[in-house]
């Protein structure tokens, strides 16, 4: 096997993804989820909700996507939604971040996962839509569901949610409207606090 010692060395720096923490909580109980956890499990959403996407996805490149796009929080760290002052510097320390992890790699596979990395970033494949989108929409679905505990941020309000949420989800009707039914549910186990952009809604087809 060739490239062993580089392949191995990379994926070893990755395994820090286990002990990087994100702002919000794993669903059983108030522990905050680790990266290599959201990873994973935002695959497994992608793969649960294939429907969701537009006719033509390539949905085991959205799970490629899904594999990847965190990597490079190894040396970058992660930039929780709701950090505005680490949201600005976000770019450009994952940039740094990417170069760093990438350049582990031997060539052939340097190309392959640099590609993905950045495919995720510039947005402008279906694919990458579409992973960015349940991306954003995993952490709701750990926070909000019934017997989830809530977030770690504990000032925000379905129209703060709505308000950041928006952008990546609404354009797949399933999924935003999985988004409302969710914060309704937490408004009225008094997790989130109501407002007026929740209205009742019956559980999105689940037949």
């Amino acid at each position: 096997m060739t490239n062993l010692h580089a392949r191995l060395a990379f994926f070893l720096a990755t395994d820090a993804l286990k002990e990087l923490q994100r702002a919000n909580w794993v669903h059983s109980t108030a522990r905050f989820e680790n990266v290599a956890e959201h990873s994973w499990h935002a695959a497994l959403l992608a793969m649960l909700f294939s429907d969701a996407a537009p006719d033509g996805t390539d949905h085991s490149h959205v799970r490629d996507l899904l594999v990847v796009h965190d990597l490079v929080e190894v040396y970058a760290g992660d930039t929780p939604i709701w950090d505005d002052v680490l949201r600005a510097s976000e770019a450009e320390r994952e940039a740094l971040a990417g170069a760093k992890l990438m350049a582990m790699l031997p060539e052939a596979d340097f190309s392959r996962f640099d590609a993905l990395w950045r495919e995720f970033q510039a947005q402008e494949t279906e694919e990458a839509r579409f992973a960015r989108a349940i991306d954003t929409l995993h952490p709701l679905v750990m926070s909000w569901t019934e017997g989830g505990h809530g977030h770690s941020n504990t000032t925000l309000t379905p129209s703060i949610i709505l308000e950041r949420k928006r952008p990546t989800i609404e354009a797949y009707p399933v999924l935003w409207e999985l988004v409302l039914w969710l914060l309704q549910g937490a408004v009225d186990r008094g997790l989130l606090p109501p407002d007026e952009t929740i209205q009742r809604r019956e559980v999105p087809d689940d037949k």
